[in-house]
């Protein structure tokens, strides 16, 4: 091995990742194990390398300034082997990572070394887990059929990308287009200015009862209503919440149902997911409802998590009563008003389904 070259471990020498910084080196084992970092760079700990017995694979490569720019995102820290640094490992927290990861990490790496290279590396580390779960949902988006019923073939040659930059970045982030796409009549648009709206996909769930026909719904303030000058700034809502990276729709919708209502959710119903807001927004919802037993369930306050900012309480309806609630204009969230419906078109082919199991 010659001088100036590093060695990746774990995460950082997986195939998926080598190519994102186009390196290629020499394989080596260093001896000990990796333990932990399942989450390594989507928001999560790096794998814990502990001396002792076993190998741990890695690769010696020549450094480019790409792959220094992602560890100086990541905060990761070199130890030194045969007098050469060694990347890829951390305090190793969760469970052990592993290679089906890999691809998720490479998106996210490109995603980063796509940002301004002058945003300080602090700064994005800061919101690496939403820029994680953007990711995750551009990955879902590109396994899941595209509708085809009365539109134009799903061709990404019928849009021409011009510009695109990240105007804004926080929790969310703003994103400004430049583009043009075919017309119906065959020729071009003008060249249009957008602004979209990014934010992670998001699970939501409405629990239901079919013995008792009960409902939980919750309610919280939002600063949407806010911002239009409404004085009424909390709604009532289904449980919902963002799905982290790697995770199932499903079970973000279950995990949410425990933080934000403390409740187990038994069989569960997908609705069709959709854009809410597909105008100005990438956010895309994924419904459920969800069986569980609320018959001994009570309604009241003090629901969410803490570190989020979250003051949520749950209320405990008779289905029908939802349903006059969305009739009378009292419930504004349009994904319950959707789930409401879909609930009391399919109620009765839930029951059934319960009878004859």
């Amino acid at each position: 091995m010659t001088a100036g070259r590093v060695i990746l471990v774990g995460p950082l020498a997986a195939p998926e990742m080598l190519a994102v910084f186009a390196l290629s080196g020499d394989p080596v084992r260093l001896p000990g194990e990796l333990k932990g970092g399942a989450d390594a760079g989507i928001g999560g700990d790096w794998p814990r390398w502990r001396p002792g017995q076993g190998e741990v694979a890695g690769v010696a490569v020549r450094p480019d300034p790409a792959l220094m720019r992602y560890l100086a995102i990541m905060g990761l820290s070199p130890r030194r082997h045969d007098g050469l640094a060694v990347w890829g490992h951390g305090d190793g927290g969760g469970a052990d990572w592993s290679g089906d990861r890999a691809a998720l990490m490479a998106e996210v790496a490109r995603d980063l070394l796509a940002l301004p290279p002058d945003e300080p590396a602090a700064d994005i580390a800061r919101r690496l887990p939403r820029i994680a779960e953007i990711a995750w949902g551009r990955l879902r988006a590109a396994l899941e059929a595209d509708p085809s019923a009365c539109l134009p073939e799903a061709d990404a040659s019928r849009v021409e990308l011009l510009a695109r930059r990240e105007a804004y970045a926080r929790y969310f982030s703003v994103e400004e287009i430049s583009l043009r796409h075919r017309r119906y009549d065959g020729g071009w648009s003008p060249v249009l200015d957008r602004e979209v709206f990014r934010s992670a996909d998001a699970a939501l769930l409405l629990p239901y009862d079919p013995g008792t026909d009960l409902v939980m719904v919750i309610s919280q303030f939002r600063i949407g209503p806010l911002a239009r000058g409404q004085a009424q700034c909390w709604m009532l809502e289904p449980i919902a919440g963002r799905i982290d990276a790697g995770e199932r729709p499903e079970d973000a919708a279950r995990r949410e149902a425990q933080e934000e209502a403390g409740i187990e959710i038994g069989r569960i119903h997908a609705l069709p997911p959709h854009y809410p807001t597909p105008g100005a927004n990438s956010e895309f919802f994924y419904p459920f409802v969800g069986l569980a037993d609320l018959s001994s369930q009570r309604a009241g306050a003090g629901f969410g998590l803490a570190e989020e900012g979250e003051d949520i309480a749950t209320h405990i309806l008779p289905r029908a009563e939802l349903l006059r609630l969305v009739m009378a204009g009292q419930i504004q969230c349009g994904p319950l008003i959707a789930m409401a419906f879909w609930l009391d078109r399919m109620a009765d082919q839930i029951a059934g389904s319960l009878a004859g199991s």
